[in-house]
C-alpha cells in the first residue's frame, strides 16, 4: 500500500460508518414519531373508557344500583370500540377526588368483573398498554416499543361556582339534554314578566343587564339557591351587540340551570338555581331579546374537581363529569 492509497481506506471507513449512524439517527427520529401516534390512540382510549367508567359510578350515585361489573363491562366496551384490542391491553382503577387541587387522586381498588363500587369512589383510573411496532430500528434487534399511558375522569355535584364566569341567562331544562343538540334557553315563558333574565344585584336595567353579559361579574354561587330576575324585554344595543359576538366567534358559555321559581310577578319572580350547563349560542330573535338558543356542550365544565366537592346525589338534576388527567 502506498502513503497516498492509506488516507482514502481511513475515509471510507469513516464514510461507511457515518452512514450506519445516520441511518439510524433517522430510524430513531420514523420510529419515535409513529410510537407518538400509538400513545395518541392510546391516550384517546384511556380518556373515553375513563369517562365511561366514571358515568357508571355518577349514574350509582344519581339512580342507584349500578355494580362494579356494570362499571367494568362500561370502560371494556369504551376501550374494545375505540381500537383497543389484540395486543392492546387495559387496566382500570376507582379513584377518590383528591384532598387538594392538583394532587393525585387516590386508588381504592381495581375496577373488576363483579363486586361493589367503593363507597367514597368518585371516579375511574384507566391505563393502557399498547405496542408501538418499529421499522428502523429492527436493525439493532428492536421490533417493538411499548407506550404507556392513563386518562382519569371524576364526577362530583356543583354546590358552588366562582365570580365572573355565567351569563345571566336562567335555564329550565325539560329533558336530559344531549351534546351537539340545540334547546331554547329562553322563550318567554319562565312566569309573568319574565324571561329568563337574572339580576346579580337586584337591579332590573337594561344597562344592567348588558354589562353582566359583555363583561359576565356573577358572585360566587352556591347552590341550591334563589336569584332575583330582571323581568321585561330587554331591549338595548350593547346587550345584542355582545349576544350576536358570542354567536359568531363560537364562544362556549356558562348559564345557570333553574328547577323552580318563587311565586310572584315581575321583579317578585325569584328563580331556584340548581346547577350549571356550557352551551354554543346559536341564535337570538331581534329586535327585544326574548329567545336565546343554544347548542349543548355540558354539565358544570371543570377542568379539575375541587377538594371537598362530594359525589353526586340520589336525583341530582346537573353534575360535573370529565378528564381530569
Amino acid at each position: 500500500m502506498t502513503r497516498a492509497e492509506h488516507p482514502r481506506g481511513q475515509i471510507l471507513v469513516i464514510v461507511a460508518g457515518g452512514l450506519v449512524i445516520l441511518l439510524l439517527a433517522v430510524g430513531l427520529v420514523i420510529d419515535t414519531g409513529l410510537s407518538f401516534v400509538v400513545r395518541r390512540d392510546a391516550q384517546n382510549v384511556a380518556d373515553l373508557a375513563s369517562v365511561a367508567g366514571t358515568k357508571m359510578v355518577a349514574d350509582h350515585y344519581v339512580d342507584g344500583g349500578r355494580t362494579g361489573a356494570e362499571v367494568y363491562a362500561a370502560v371494556d366496551a369504551n376501550a374494545t370500540a375505540n381500537g383497543c384490542n389484540d395486543t392492546c391491553t387495559w387496566s382500570a382503577e376507582y379513584v377518590a377526588a383528591p384532598p387538594a387541587i392538583g394532587d393525585v387522586e387516590p386508588i381504592l381498588g381495581d375496577v373488576v368483573n363483579g363486586g361493589a363500587i367503593p363507597a367514597t369512589a368518585q371516579g375511574v383510573k384507566v391505563s393502557v398498554e399498547k405496542p408501538s411496532p418499529t421499522q428502523f430500528m429492527r436493525i439493532i434487534g428492536l421490533d417493538e416499543v411499548t407506550v404507556a399511558t392513563s386518562g382519569v375522569a371524576l364526577t362530583a355535584d356543583p354546590p358552588s361556582i366562582g365570580p365572573g364566569v355565567l351569563l345571566p341567562i336562567a335555564m329550565s331544562p325539560e329533558v336530559a339534554m344531549e351534546p351537539g343538540q340545540v334547546y331554547n334557553l329562553t322563550d318567554g315563558k319562565d312566569g309573568p314578566g319574565n324571561f329568563g333574565w337574572l339580576s346579580w344585584t337586584d337591579e332590573n336595567a337594561a344597562g344592567v343587564l348588558a354589562d353582566s353579559i359583555c363583561t359576565p361579574d356573577n358572585p360566587e354561587i352556591t347552590v341550591p339557591t334563589y336569584i332575583p330576575g330582571a323581568p321585561g324585554k330587554k331591549n338595548k344595543a350593547d346587550l345584542r351587540d355582545c349576544l350576536d359576538e358570542y354567536i359568531a366567534d363560537g364562544t362556549t358559555v356558562l348559564v345557570p340551570i333553574w328547577d323552580g321559581t318563587h311565586p310572584g310577578n315581575g321583579e317578585n319572580t325569584e328563580y331556584r338555581i340548581i346547577g350549571f350547563a356550557a352551551f354554543v349560542l346559536t341564535y337570538t330573535s331581534q329586535p327585544a331579546v326574548d329567545n336565546i338558543q343554544g347548542a349543548f356542550v355540558e354539565y358544570f365544565p371543570l377542568t379539575t374537581v375541587p377538594a371537598g366537592f362530594s359525589p353526586p346525589t340520589a336525583g341530582s338534576v346537573t353534575y360535573f363529569l370529565g378528564l381530569v388527567r
